[in-house]
C-alpha cells in the first residue's frame, strides 16, 4: 500500500512539474500598458486574457484595449467569469491631463471608480458573484490562477512563470522486507501523454488530489512490524487583516472620549496576534471610503478580515450606518444620514475575504435620533438586527434596538471585555459568550452584546490566526 501511495504521488508530482513549467517568454510585442504582473510574481499580457476580448457587457474589451493609457494608470474590477455569476466589469482611467497633475498616486480614487461601475451592472450578486478590483496600474492584487477566475481562460500564449519549476523528487529506491519500492510511474499518472499549457483549473484540481493523497497517507495504517502512527499534518496558517476605526471627535455631535483608546488598543491587540492591521481615527465620510476602498485591494489575498468599529450608529429604515465625524445635526433627515453616512452593508462590500468577523462597538445614544424621529423616519433606537451571508459573523455591543455605554474607565465595557479575552485560545463564539457575561456583570445587566450571522469551516481562533 506504501508503494502504491509513494508511486502515485511521484506521478502526480511529475505531471504537476510539467503542467506549471513556463511556457514561453512574455511576448516582446506586448505594449507596456498591457502587461500584467501578479501576485503571486508571473507575468502576462492583457491581450492573453478572455477579459480583453469579451463584449458580453457592452463591448467592454474593444474599450479596455483602446482605453488603457500609455502612463498606465487604471483600475479593472470584475465579476467571476463563471456559469453562475451575471459577467459584470467596471473601468476608471486616468487621464494624461490628471497624470500630469500629480494625481498618478490615487489609487483609492480609481479602485473605488472601478468597483462602483461594475456593481451597477450586478446589483444584489450574491457572495461567491461579486465584483473585486483585478488590476491596479498593470498589477493584480490576486494570483494568476485566481485571477483567471475573473478574467475567464487565456487565448494566447501561456503565462510566463517567474521562478523555474520544481522537479519531481528522484523515486525511493530503498528496498525493505517486500521487495524493492516502486520506481515506475503507473500508467494512469504518466504524463507523456498530457499536453504543456494546461489550464489553471487543471494545475488546481491535480494540486487538491496530490493535499487529497498525502492526507490519505497520513491517515494510513503503519507499515507491518511498525508501532509508529503517521504524524498529523500541520495546520495551515490563515492569513487575516483587520480595518479598525475609532471615531470620537465629532464636529458637530459631541465629543465621545473612549472610541479613539478603544481602537488603539484593539489595533494593537491583533497586531500582537501576528494580524495586519489598518488603523484609522477619527474620519470624514471621504477618509472613511477611502479607508475601506485602500482596505479591499490590501486584503485581497487575505483568508479572513476583521472590521472594528467604535463610535456613533445609528439606523434608518432597518439601514445600520457608521457616523463619520463631519456628520451635522442641523436638518438632518433620512436622506443626509444615507449621502453622510456609512452604510455597513456596503461597508461589508470592502472586506473580500470568505470569512468575515466585525466587531461593532457603535449603539450609544445618538443626538441625531430625536431629529430622524420627528420625521417619520422609520429611525429607532440603536441599530437594526442584520441578515448576513454564511461566513460573515457580526458582534454588537449591544442588542439590536439598544444603546451601549461608552463607559468611565479607559475602554468602553464592550472593547474592555474584548481586550481581557480575546487572547483566550478559543473559537471565536466561545470568545464572544465570555465578552458577553462580562459585559452583563460590568454594566449591572443594563448592556447585553449579541452576534448575527454564521461562521463556517473549522474553528476560528483570533490570537493564533497568524501563527
Amino acid at each position: 500500500m506504501k508503494r502504491r501511495w509513494l508511486a502515485a504521488m511521484a506521478g502526480m508530482l511529475a505531471l504537476l512539474a510539467l503542467l506549471a513549467a513556463p511556457g514561453p517568454a512574455l511576448a516582446a510585442d506586448c505594449p507596456e500598458r498591457l502587461r500584467i504582473v501578479f501576485a503571486d510574481g508571473t507575468r502576462s499580457c492583457l491581450t492573453d486574457h478572455a477579459l480583453a476580448h469579451d463584449d458580453v457587457v457592452g463591448q467592454f474589451g474593444a474599450d479596455l484595449r483602446r482605453m488603457l493609457p500609455n502612463h498606465g494608470y487604471y483600475a479593472v474590477a470584475a465579476t467571476p467569469a463563471a456559469p453562475q455569476c451575471k459577467r459584470a466589469v467596471g473601468l476608471d482611467v486616468l487621464s494624461t491631463a490628471e497624470a500630469s497633475m500629480g494625481a498618478t498616486t490615487d489609487t483609492a480614487r480609481r479602485s473605488q471608480k472601478a468597483l462602483q461601475d461594475c456593481r451597477l451592472r450586478v446589483l444584489g450578486a450574491g457572495e461567491g458573484c461579486r465584483c473585486r478590483v483585478v488590476l491596479l496600474d498593470g498589477r493584480s492584487p490576486l494570483a494568476a490562477e485566481e485571477f483567471a477566475r475573473y478574467a475567464g481562460p487565456r487565448g494566447g500564449a501561456a503565462v510566463a512563470a517567474a521562478p523555474p519549476a520544481t522537479a519531481a523528487p528522484a523515486p525511493d529506491r530503498r528496498a525493505d522486507a517486500a521487495g524493492p519500492a516502486a520506481t515506475s510511474v503507473p500508467a494512469a499518472a504518466t504524463p507523456a501523454a498530457t499536453p504543456t499549457g494546461a489550464s489553471a483549473d487543471d494545475v488546481a484540481a491535480l494540486r487538491q488530489q496530490i493535499e487529497a493523497l498525502r492526507q490519505e497517507m497520513a491517515r494510513g495504517r503503519p507499515a507491518a512490524g511498525s508501532t509508529s502512527t503517521a504524524a498529523t499534518p500541520p495546520r495551515a496558517v490563515r492569513k487575516a487583516r483587520a480595518l479598525v476605526i475609532g471615531n470620537g471627535r465629532y464636529a458637530h455631535l459631541g465629543t465621545l472620549p473612549n472610541p479613539r483608546r478603544d481602537a488603539e488598543a484593539i489595533a494593537a491587540k491583533l497586531r500582537g496576534f501576528g494580524i495586519d492591521v489598518d488603523l484609522h481615527l477619527d474620519t470624514d465620510r471621504p477618509t472613511l471610503v477611502r479607508a475601506l476602498s485602500e482596505f479591499e485591494v490590501a486584503a485581497a489575498r487575505h483568508d479572513v478580515n476583521i472590521l472594528f468599529y467604535a463610535g456613533h450608529g445609528l439606523q434608518v429604515g432597518g439601514v445600520n450606518y457608521m457616523v463619520p465625524v463631519d456628520m451635522r445635526v442641523e436638518g438632518a433627515s433620512p436622506g443626509s444620514v444615507k449621502l453622510n453616512g456609512v452604510a455597513l452593508d456596503d461597508a461589508l462590500e470592502y472586506l473580500p475575504a470568505g470569512t468575515r468577523v466585525v466587531f461593532l462597538d457603535a449603539c450609544r445614544d445618538n443626538p441625531l435620533a430625536r431629529s430622524l424621529r420627528s420625521t417619520r423616519s422609520g429611525a429607532g433606537t440603536g441599530l437594526a438586527p442584520v441578515s448576513t451571508v454564511s461566513g460573515t459573523l457580526l458582534s454588537y455591543a449591544t442588542r439590536d434596538g439598544s444603546t451601549a455605554e461608552d463607559g468611565n474607565g479607559q475602554n468602553s465595557p464592550y472593547t474592555t471585555a474584548l481586550l481581557q479575552h480575546l487572547d483566550a485560545e478559543e473559537d471565536i463564539a466561545l470568545v464572544l459568550r465570555r465578552v458577553r457575561q462580562a459585559v452583563l456583570a460590568a454594566t449591572g445587566q443594563r448592556q447585553e452584546p449579541w452576534e448575527y450571522g454564521s461562521l463556517v469551516g473549522d474553528e476560528l481562533v483570533l490570537s493564533r490566526l497568524s501563527r
